[in-house]
């Protein structure tokens, strides 16, 4: 739905290994957790969209290693990008006489379908669609037949 771009699976661009925030901004372990949680990211997705290996998530969310600045940052493009791909949905809804949304079962039914959304999985645009409903409470929400 949105005519943005998809922000790059990769980091690419943003220096690495440098201190771009201060340390009393660092991402915590709790809140990338609950960040990409929030987006609809599970603990498989979020590596291979972050571009790094599931074992380095696992010991950013175990404390183990510090989160990077670049992470931090990739985060935020993420929530920008999702918050768009929200507003691009009410925007389209808020209008229709019966407005209907249709989100799909699987990854691959969904990247099928939009493939501009690869690598992002069916769950990410299932929390997009919720929390568009939010703002248009007649939202239908279907599958493709």
């Amino acid at each position: 739905m949105t005519n943005d771009k998809m922000p790059p699976a990769s980091a690419g661009g943003i220096p690495v290994g440098e201190d771009l925030i201060p340390d009393d901004e660092r991402m915590s372990a709790a809140e990338f957790r609950t960040i990409t949680e929030f987006l609809g990211l599970s603990q498989v997705d979020t590596p291979a969209i972050l571009g790094v290996n599931e074992r380095t998530m696992r010991h950013w969310l175990s404390g183990r290693n510090l989160i990077p600045d670049r992470m931090r940052i990739r985060i935020e493009e993420i929530e920008a990008f999702t918050a768009r791909a929200v507003g691009d949905v009410v925007d389209a809804c808020m209008d229709a006489p019966d407005p209907t949304v249709i989100v799909y079962r699987t990854d691959e039914e969904m990247w099928q379908a939009r493939p501009a959304f690869r690598p992002y999985p069916a769950r990410w645009w299932r929390h997009v669609v919720a929390r568009a409903a939010i703002e248009v409470p007649a939202l239908m929400i279907d599958y493709p037949s």
